[in-house]
């Protein structure tokens, strides 16, 4: 499928750079946004962007190499590049079995023995590098604690890690008026119905979703897991060919039409075209008068558990008692996390209308795990990988001066 994607680009094989008397050959650049691609789900609209970007890296990895080459000080015996090559691989597979780490090799169109020659001459390079650094960039670089203050706190705040809580929920959807359902539903079949007879689906997404940020990527939704999505969505996705459409599916916030991209193992590559279903405000004090009836059963000693399962309309949770494990402040929204910071662990949260007015959510904390700054040793740290970074981009610069370079894409 990656390489049906890739081919969407102009895949007839020339140079894409030249550094030095070094050729960088299109079709090694796209071999590495090809790993990028199906390591990371990346969209097929933003391919071309990505090479650019790939490209650009294996310029500057070359001028770094060349000018690191220069100093006779600094070698890398071929048992270091093999050690390196074993460890990358390894750390790749992470906890894999054998079968399943050949599949992803296989996505990437690489045997093991095909991937381990095609990243040894970038692990060489890098050990170089590696070594440059520490042997003639870090003894150069100091840092005195007035500069590590000020930069303290400039970046604090933005590094420090988010508090988490674990969650429970009763999720009531916003349910608007019949004939207001059925409006936007008969809206969703005829867009449907006008992509089965060709109509285009760019098009078609511009003039009718709903969801304006996703329409200005032409629908993608990236990789979305297929345990992120209700069971009835990942049974009509997975029996959907890839490249075609779902019919219309009613999710919280409306009508999805789904176009299926690509399809992995856990998760789907997709775009939508959302209807949206907007309740009225007379539809959202009917559903909080009723999660208030369900709160008041929370209060008089029934089980949240057994009252996510009878009640939640969340279809991800509900089997689970409602449970949505460990979630951090930056995935909620801003009245959320501040209702959950007023909170103990055991309180219930709620009724909070989600910002668009189409849920309903009662929540239970079932833990917490507070947020924290990082240390100045960290951040001491980060300020010398960022002055190290300024210094090889200045090595870079002074290599362009001795170097000829020219990028072609």
């Amino acid at each position: 499928m990656m390489l049906l994607l890739l081919s969407q680009l102009d895949t007839l094989d020339r140079i894409a750079a030249v550094v030095d008397d070094r050729a960088i050959w299109l079709s090694d650049v796209d071999e590495k946004v090809q790993v990028y691609a199906v390591m990371y789900g990346v969209p097929p609209q933003q391919l071309p962007q990505l090479r650019r970007e790939v490209l650009q890296q294996m310029v500057d990895m070359e001028l770094l190499y060349l000018k690191v080459k220069e100093d006779t000080t600094i070698s890398v015996s071929q048992d270091e590049i093999n050690r390196a090559v074993d460890v990358q691989i390894q750390q790749m597979k992470g906890q894999m079995s054998d079968e399943e780490f050949e599949k992803v090799l296989k996505g990437m169109g690489f045997t093991l023995d095909g991937y381990r020659r095609y990243i040894r001459d970038e692990v060489k390079k890098t050990l170089y590098i590696q070594k440059y650094v520490e042997l003639k960039v870090k003894p150069n670089i100091s840092v005195d604690e007035k500069e590590l203050k000020e930069f303290y706190e400039r970046v604090a705040d933005s590094l420090a890690t988010p508090g988490e809580y674990k969650l429970a929920v009763i999720s009531l959807m916003v349910k608007p008026s019949a004939s207001a359902e059925q409006d936007h539903y008969e809206r969703a079949k005829r867009i449907y119905t006008q992509l089965k007879k060709g109509a285009l689906w760019e098009d078609m997404v511009a003039r009718f979703s709903d969801d304006r940020e996703s329409a200005r990527r032409g629908g993608d939704l990236g990789v979305v897991p297929k345990n992120a999505l209700p069971p009835n969505f990942v049974k009509e996705i997975e029996r959907t060919p890839e490249g075609g459409i779902t019919k219309p599916l009613r999710g919280p916030q409306g009508y999805h039409i789904f176009k299926v991209i690509a399809k992995r193992e856990d998760a789907f590559l997709l775009s939508h075209i959302l209807i949206r279903v907007s309740p009225s405000e007379k539809d959202v004090q009917k559903t909080l008068r009723k999660a208030e009836r369900i709160l008041k059963k929370i209060k008089a000693g029934q089980s949240f558990s057994l009252l996510a399962k009878r009640y939640s309309e969340d279809p991800v949770s509900k089997e689970n008692g409602g449970e949505l494990g460990w979630v951090s402040e930056r995935m909620l929204p801003p009245d959320i996390v501040e209702a959950l910071k007023k909170a103990e662990v055991g309180d219930v949260v709620g009724p909070i209308v989600s910002p668009d007015r189409t849920m309903v959510n009662i929540f239970k904390i079932l833990d917490r795990r507070e947020g924290e700054r990082p240390t100045l040793e960290q951040v001491r740290q980060l300020l010398i990988a960022k002055k190290v970074e300024e210094r090889l981009q200045e090595v870079i610069e002074e290599a362009k001066k001795d170097y000829y370079v020219r990028i072609y894409l």
